[in-house]
C-alpha cells in the first residue's frame, strides 16, 4: 500500500499534529464513555446496544488546513497625503471621490484645503521679488568693480604715467637750457661783461632745473612701484567683495525660488490624482474593539504621509489567512488551495500559496499566547465582483493520497509505542496491531494490519481494557494512567516489529488485561470502569502542568486544545484551570449522540 512520505521536517510536522489529534480524540472517547456509564439510560453495556462499529473502506485521503481569510489586492497602490502639516494637526479633505468608484489614470481622487498654502505663496512671491532686486543690484556693483579695475589699468594709470613723463621731458629741457645759459654767462664774466651776482643767479637756475627733473623722475617711480600696486589692491578687494555679495544674493534668491516652488508643489499635491487605473477604497482603520481610529471623509483631517485611498487591481487578487503555529509547519509555498467567500457561498475559487511569513502576526495582550503566521494565497482567474475586504474560508491542501485505506482517528490508540484498533469477533473483542501513515483531523491512513471491509470499534479507547494487550515493561510505564494516546513522528517505523516510542507508551491503563478481566480499579473510576471527568482533569494536570502552578498556559496546553481556546478559556485570561477544563469535558459529553 503506497504511502506519500515526506522529509524529516515534514514528518515531524504531521506527527506532532497527529499525536495531539489522536490524544484529544481518545480523551473524548474516554470521557464520553464514562459519562454514558454514569448517566441512567445511556449505558453502553452489551445488553443495551453495544459499541459503535465502523467498516474500513478505501477513499481519497485529503489533509487540508482551513482558516478564515480576507481578500486583498496583490497590486495595491496607496495614495498618501503629501501635504506638509507645518505644525498643524493635518490638512482638511474638501472633496473626495466615492468609495468603490473605478477610476482611470489621471482622474481626480480628492482635493485638500490649500487656502493656507496659497497665502504662503503670495508672501513668498514678495520675498522672491525683493531678493531678485538685490541680485540685480549686487550684480551691477560687481560689474562696476571689474570696470573700475580695467579703467585704472588702461586709462587713469596710463594718463598719470604720460603726464609725469611729460613733466620729466620739460625738466630735462629746462636743465639743458639753464646749463647752456650758465656756460655763456661764465664766458662773458671772464671778459667782464657779466657781474658776479648775475653769474650766481644763472648757477641757481641750473640747480633748480636739476631739482625739478629729479622730482618728476621720483614721481614716476612712486606711481609705478607703489601707487599702481595700492590701487590694484583696492580695486581687486572691491571686486572680491562685490562678487561675494553677488553670489550670496543669488543663493538667497535661489532658496527663495525653491521655497516658492515647494509651496506651489504642495498646492499641486492638494489635488490628488490616480497614478493608474483601479477601484477606490478608503483607508479607514478600526481598532480591536470595532471603533474607527481613522476615518476618511469630507471635512476630516489627514496628516502628512497618511494613506487616504488605496487602488487595488481587481485583476490580481489574493487571500490573506492566519495559520496557527501548531499547523504552520505543514504549510509551504506552492501548495494548492481553495477559497469559498461568504459573499459567494456557491462559488469556489482556486489558488496557490505564494508566501508564508517567517514571523508571527502582532497579537493583543489577551491573546499573546496564541501565535499565528500570515499566509498569502494567490487567487487564480479573479472573477467579476471580487473586491478587497471580502472574507471567507481558505482551505490549503497539505497532502492528497488517492484510494487508500483509512480509519477514524478515534478508532486507533497507542500502547507501548505501537498502534492498535479493536475489532469485534465471534469470541468477543480483539486488539489488532496497525502500521499507520498520514493523518488529518478526521482519519488515519492504514498501511498494514487492516483490509477493506474489516469492522472496527469507533471509540476504541473505551474498550481497550477488555482486550489482551502486551504487558508493558518498566521502561514503558505511562506518564499518566488511562491518559490520552499519542502518535510518534510520521516516517518512523510503525506497525508490527516497530520500536516503541522513547519514554514508553502514553496511553491509558489496562496493561495486560484480558477481556472480561477486572475493571474500575483505581481511584476516581466510574461504575463502568472508566475514569470520571475529575480524575481525567487531575491526570491531565499531573501530566501537562510542568511548573505546578495549577494552570495550563503557553506550551503546557495540549496542541489540539489551542485552536479551541476561544471556547474553552471562559474568562479569557489565556490559561486553563481545572474548572474550565471540567466544563469543556462536560460540554463534550452532553453533545455526544447516543449509541445506535
Amino acid at each position: 500500500m503506497a504511502h506519500n512520505g515526506q522529509g524529516s521536517v515534514g514528518s515531524n510536522r504531521v506527527g506532532f499534529a497527529l499525536r495531539s489529534l489522536l490524544a484529544v480524540s481518545v480523551l473524548g472517547g474516554v470521557v464520553l464513555t464514562g459519562a454514558w456509564r454514569l448517566l441512567p439510560g445511556l449505558s453502553l453495556s452489551g445488553q443495551e446496544g453495544g459499541p459503535m462499529i465502523h467498516v474500513a473502506t478505501r477513499s481519497n485521503f485529503i489533509h487540508d488546513i482551513t482558516e478564515r481569510g480576507e481578500v486583498e489586492s496583490a497590486s495595491n497602490v496607496e495614495i498618501r497625503c503629501e501635504v506638509r502639516a507645518k505644525g498643524t494637526s493635518g490638512t482638511t479633505i474638501l472633496e473626495i471621490i466615492s468609495e468603490g468608484t473605478y477610476v482611470e489614470e489621471g482622474d481626480v481622487l480628492a482635493r485638500l484645503d490649500s487656502s493656507a498654502l496659497e497665502n504662503d505663496r503670495t508672501r513668498q512671491q514678495i520675498v522672491v521679488n525683493s531678493s531678485e532686486a538685490e541680485v540685480v543690484k549686487s550684480r551691477n556693483t560687481y560689474e562696476t568693480a571689474l570696470i573700475a579695475k580695467q579703467e585704472y589699468l588702461e586709462g587713469q594709470y596710463q594718463q598719470e604715467v604720460q603726464n609725469i613723463q611729460s613733466q620729466i621731458f620739460v625738466a630735462e629741457e629746462d636743465l639743458r637750457r639753464a646749463e647752456e645759459y650758465l656756460n655763456y654767462s661764465k664766458r662773458l664774466a671772464t671778459k667782464g661783461y657779466v657781474t658776479p651776482l648775475q653769474l650766481e643767479a644763472d648757477q641757481f637756475a641750473v640747480e633748480k632745473a636739476k631739482n625739478q627733473l629729479e622730482m618728476a623722475q621720483t614721481k614716476l617711480r612712486v606711481l609705478k612701484e607703489f601707487t599702481r600696486a595700492r590701487m590694484l589692491k583696492q580695486l581687486e578687494s572691491d571686486i572680491a567683495t562685490s562678487e561675494a555679495r553677488y553670489r550670496a544674493q543669488k543663493d538667497s534668491h535661489r532658496l527663495d525660488l525653491e521655497q516658492l516652488a515647494l509651496i506651489e508643489e504642495q498646492i499641486e499635491n492638494c489635488t490628488m490624482r490616480a497614478p493608474e487605473p483601479g477601484q477606490v477604497v478608503y483607508a479607514n482603520q478600526t481598532d480591536r474593539r470595532g471603533t474607527q481610529e481613522i476615518i476618511i471623509a469630507e471635512g476630516e483631517q489627514v496628516r502628512e504621509g497618511q494613506v487616504i485611498i488605496r487602488l487595488p487591481d481587481p485583476k490580481r487578487m489574493q487571500a490573506k489567512a492566519k495559520i496557527n503555529e501548531a499547523r504552520i509547519s505543514q504549510v509551504a509555498a506552492g501548495q494548492r488551495a481553495t477559497i469559498r467567500l461568504d459573499a459567494f457561498p456557491d462559488r469556489e475559487l482556486t489558488g496557490v500559496v505564494t508566501q508564508v511569513n517567517e514571523y508571527p502576526e502582532p497579537t493583543s495582550w489577551h491573546s499573546a499566547h496564541v501565535r499565528e503566521y500570515g499566509t498569502t494565497v494567490r487567487i487564480e482567474g479573479s472573477p467579476p465582483g471580487l473586491r478587497p475586504g471580502l472574507t471567507g474560508e481558505v482551505r490549503i491542501l497539505v497532502e492528497r493520497i488517492p484510494s487508500v485505506l483509512q480509519l477514524p482517528v478515534q478508532a486507533v490508540f497507542e500502547h507501548g509505542g505501537k498502534y492498535y484498533c479493536i475489532t469485534p469477533t465471534r469470541g468477543g473483542l480483539e486488539a489488532r496491531e496497525l502500521a499507520i501513515g498520514s493523518t488529518n483531523d478526521k482519519t488515519v491512513v492504514i498501511r498494514e494490519g487492516m483490509e477493506e471491509g474489516d469492522r472496527v470499534i469507533l471509540n476504541a479507547a473505551a474498550y481497550r481494557d477488555r482486550v489482551g494487550l502486551p504487558e508493558l515493561t518498566s521502561g514503558d510505564e505511562p506518564l499518566v494512567a488511562d491518559g490520552p494516546a499519542e502518535l510518534p513522528e510520521p516516517g518512523a517505523p510503525r506497525g508490527p516489529g516497530g520500536p516503541e516510542s522513547p519514554g514508553g507508551a502514553r496511553s491509558g491503563a489496562g496493561r495486560g488485561r484480558a477481556e472480561g478481566g477486572p475493571r474500575g480499579e483505581g481511584g476516581g473510576a466510574s461504575a463502568g470502569g472508566q475514569p470520571d471527568p475529575d480524575t481525567i482533569v487531575d491526570r491531565m494536570f499531573a501530566r501537562f502542568d510542568r511548573n505546578g502552578d495549577g494552570f495550563l498556559e503557553g506550551d503546557e496546553i495540549p496542541e489540539r486544545l489551542r485552536s479551541q481556546m476561544d471556547e474553552i478559556d471562559l474568562n479569557g485570561d489565556g490559561k486553563l484551570d481545572r474548572a474550565e477544563l471540567r466544563a469543556a469535558l462536560s460540554k463534550l459529553s452532553a453533545g455526544r449522540p447516543q449509541t445506535p
